[in-house]
This record gives C-alpha cells, structure tokens and sequence, in this order.
C-alpha cells in the first residue's frame, strides 16, 4: 500500500503536466490536458449529407431569387432573408432540381417560386446551422411560414441581437428548443440574469452557445453556484471564458467536483493556483475525468487525507 502511495503523486504530475525539456511550463498558451492520451473525434451518428457543389454562377443566381422572394413577397426581414438564401445549400440544391430552364436560372427560379410556395421552416432551421437529417423532425406539421411562427422569430431575433451567431442558434434550437419558444421578454430576463452576477456580454454568449440548457429554467444557477466558488479561489471570469470551446459542460458536477475539492482541506489560495494550472482537473468531461482517477484511487484503499496530499503536491510542483 505505501508503495502504491508513492506512485500516486508522479502519476498525477505525469498526467496533469505538459513538459518541455523536462520542464513544465504553465504560463504558455498550450492548453494542459489531465490526462495522457488525448481525445478521440466522435463518431458520427449517421452519415452525413454529401456536400453540395453548385456552380458558382448558379448559387449566386438562385441565391438572388430566394432573397427576392423571402423578403419582397414573403415579407422576412431583409438579414433574415439574406441569410437564409446564402447559408441554405441543401435547401436551394433541391430547389434547383425542380426547374428545368438552366439558361436563366434566377428567371426560371422566380417564376417557380411564384406558383409553389416553399416551407420557409426548411432553409431558416438550415441557415442557423442544422442538416436536413436534423431538422426534420422540427418542421411544424401545420405552418409553411415564418412569419406566422412569432415566438420563434421574436426569440430567433433576441439572440441574434445579443451577438450570437446565427449559424450556432441552431444548436441552441436542437438541444433546448424551448428558448425559441419562450412568451415575450423571458429570454431577455434569462440572458440579463448573467449581467447580475458580473458577467460580460462576451462570455454569455459563448457559455449559451456551448451550453444551451443554461436557459432553461433554473439551470443557469447552477453556473452561478461554480461562478462564485471559483471567484472566492481568485479564478477570474477571463480564465473561465478561455476554457469555452464550444463542448457542452455539465456546471452541477464541476459544482459537486468544486465542493469536493475543497473538503480534502486545501485553502482557497491552493484550490484557485491549482485549477488555473490544471485547467482539465475541471474542464475535461466536466470533471468525470477527475472523479474517475479519484474513484480509481479510493478503490485501492487511498484515503481522503492521502488525496489531499496528493492534489496539494500538484499546487506545489511548477
């Protein structure tokens, strides 16, 4: 056992420390990992869409014709419209396989557009950044039109205003759809919440955007709770906005890991200098990566007092 005792602190430092001629550095830009191997790309679920490859000539053309027809005809804001004929490939592929006239595509495509009503449902959810395989699903049995869809305009536009980008709403869409359907003024309490506890404008945006579920209801106190542990270790919201890379992150269990941390007895000062050393400790999985190594410990009789020593041996080694 004390042998497996010694072990522990090299293997920690081993895994937790990024080296350069056997030295570490912490205050390069190099991002530390907590652990040795690094991730895998995710699988993807299903194959997706083969891309689309429309001659240049002939995007620009139908893209022309679509923007005409959401904001002339259809009367969409002109941003709106204008984003959803540029950012919509699948959408207007199919669209052009229904004309035959190739000579004068943007003449063919009006003249279609006039006698078929399209389901504006399907470039819009394309254009905030999800695939066909992905909206399906979305699309509204009963409505072809947007502007008879208020509550997802109105919401779609608060976002957009408050700077997110408008290809990333469709995330947002997928994993909590029920911000773009919330009744006027609940989003704008839901992102003026933030501003409450100091936040900035810049790292709300990129938290809703990684983290979509801290709109709905009371989720987002949860990040306030890790916002306020961290603050009292000296961790500053700049360093919190670093470690955002668009993975989604799980705050109520970086809350309990926090919470757990701090019951193995180190001093706020140690908790803070280590966090910002060890970014991973915490950002990695949302800290399962941590619970599991401590979980592999505990399991050969390491006890809390040990682990304690274990963690503060990682504040110290620079």
């Amino acid at each position: 056992m004390k042998h497996l005792q010694k072990l522990i602190t090299p293997l920690i430092l081993k895994w937790g420390y990024v080296f350069n001629n056997s030295k570490p550095f912490f205050g390069s830009s190099q991002k530390v990992r907590f652990y040795a191997t690094a991730k895998k790309s995710k699988l993807k679920q299903g194959e997706e869409e083969e891309e689309c490859h429309i001659p240049r000539a002939v995007k620009k053309e139908a893209q022309a014709a679509l923007l005409d027809y959401l904001h002339s005809t259809r009367s969409l804001q002109f941003m709106d419209a204008e984003h959803m004929s540029k950012n919509s490939p699948f959408f207007l592929s199919n669209l052009l396989q229904r004309i035959d006239n190739e000579n004068d595509i943007r003449r063919s495509l009006t003249r279609f557009l006039r006698y078929h009503p399209i389901n504006e449902f399907e470039p819009f959810f394309e254009s905030i950044g999800l695939k066909p395989c992905q909206y399906l699903p979305f699309l509204p049995r009963d409505l072809m039109f947007l502007n008879d869809d208020h509550r997802l305009l109105d919401n779609y536009h608060i976002l957009c205003n408050y700077g997110i980008s408008r290809n990333k709403i469709g995330r947002i869409f997928a994993e909590a759809p029920e911000v773009l359907r919330y009744d006027s003024g609940v989003l704008d309490l839901k992102l003026a919440s933030f501003h409450g506890v100091g936040i900035d404008q810049s790292i709300v945006v990129k938290l809703v955007s990684a983290s979509p579920y801290l709109l709905i209801g009371n989720v987002h106190k949860e990040f306030f709770q890790v916002v306020e542990e961290l603050k009292k270790t000296g961790v500053e919201y700049s360093w919190i906005e670093e470690q955002l890379n668009g993975d989604s992150i799980d705050w109520s269990h970086l809350f309990e890991l926090i919470c757990f941390l701090n019951g193995l007895g180190l001093t706020d000062q140690q908790l803070g200098k280590l966090i910002c050393q060890v970014p991973g400790l915490l950002f990695d999985c949302s800290g399962r990566t941590t619970f599991s190594l401590i979980g592999f410990w505990l399991k050969f009789g390491i006890q809390k007092p040990k682990l304690h020593d274990v963690f503060y041996a990682c504040h110290k080694f620079q």
